[in-house]
């Protein structure tokens, strides 16, 4: 019996079952985490930054910490006095999201030719998450509200953020290529009063300066240069990891400069409304179908103060 006009349509429209849901709904809660999980694990800062979510497009996150000491000479039977209570100090972060948006085209003869089979939607659907998550990490990374990019101008990230009221701006140009003079500089920058939980503090640099610092520790004649050099172990100082970030951008110029961002993983905020969109959409007139993904998204820090941003980086091969 032939196929009614309404079977081959729905048969070319490839539905979207490998995404768990229809064709123009949303995905639910826990579907929308797969999917930021998918678009997250492979980035350098997402994977490792304070992932927060809401249904709203815009809303706030309250933080609060002890910056001066509790506790004061005590006698037994009595209270202390008002002036010896602390109050601990609370804040508000605003997350305000943007919308971003995709499309994929695929063409007909793509999914005719293709000789995976039905995993085919699966590896779509993963390399569409992670090119969306490499694009995200871009935006809340080095987006600026004054960009001429479009994109980048949607809203300020952690770079322009860190920067802004409060941070701490370190001008390495005078450094040269002496990392460990930047890395020393930013670290003693910090307030000794949030030097705390330091397993979860990191170097964020741009990859290429990894590669340098790797081959500046191997000119030693040490086991650590052995190791710098023959093995993918960490790259650490005074015990911080530094991590290398694909995206953080490089400034072509004599000679070529970059950033260094020193900070509490979770002090940097990627913001995501909670609803992401995942539709297909069919044009027999165009013979292809495409994957259009949506999604909300903003960048905060949550205390400037306690972190530190390394300028004017040299990152040109000598």
């Amino acid at each position: 019996m032939p196929l009614t006009p309404q079977e081959l349509l729905e048969k070319a429209t490839l539905g979207l079952g490998d995404f768990g849901t229809g064709t123009t709904a949303p995905l639910t809660i826990e579907q929308a985490d797969e999917f930021l999980r998918l678009a997250i694990v492979p980035q350098a800062m997402l994977s490792d930054v304070r992932t927060v979510r809401s249904r709203a497009n815009k809303w706030q996150e309250s933080t609060i910490d002890f910056t001066q000491r509790i506790l004061r000479p005590g006698t037994g039977g009595t209270r202390l006095i008002d002036a010896e209570r602390t109050k601990p100090t609370t804040g508000v972060i605003e997350i305000s999201t943007v919308l971003v948006r995709g499309e994929v085209p695929v063409t007909d003869e793509v999914f005719e030719d293709q000789v995976e089979g039905e995993g085919f939607s699966n590896t779509l659907s993963s390399m569409i998450a992670e090119a969306s998550g490499r694009d995200i990490e871009e935006l809340l990374l080095i987006g600026d509200t004054t960009s001429l990019d479009p994109y980048l101008a949607l809203t300020d990230g952690w770079i322009k953020l860190l920067q802004g009221s409060g941070g701490n701006v370190y001008n390495a140009a005078a450094d040269l290529d002496d990392y460990q003079a930047i890395f020393r500089a930013l670290l003693t920058m910090i307030p000794v009063k949030n030097k705390r939980d330091m397993a979860n503090w990191r170097f964020y640099v741009p990859s290429l300066l990894v590669e340098m610092y790797r081959d500046a520790l191997s000119a030693r004649n040490t086991d650590l240069g052995d190791i710098s050099l023959t093995e993918a172990r960490d790259v650490r100082y005074q015990g911080i990891p530094i991590r290398p970030v694909p995206m953080m951008p490089i400034t072509a110029g004599t000679p070529d400069t970059s950033y260094i961002i020193l900070t509490h993983r979770l002090n940097l905020y990627a913001g995501f409304k909670r609803e992401i969109r995942i539709e297909t959409f069919r044009d027999p007139r165009e013979g292809a179908t495409s994957y259009v993904v949506t999604a909300r998204v903003d960048a905060a820090v949550a205390v400037p103060s306690a972190s530190t941003i390394a300028t004017s980086v040299n990152v040109e091969p000598s």
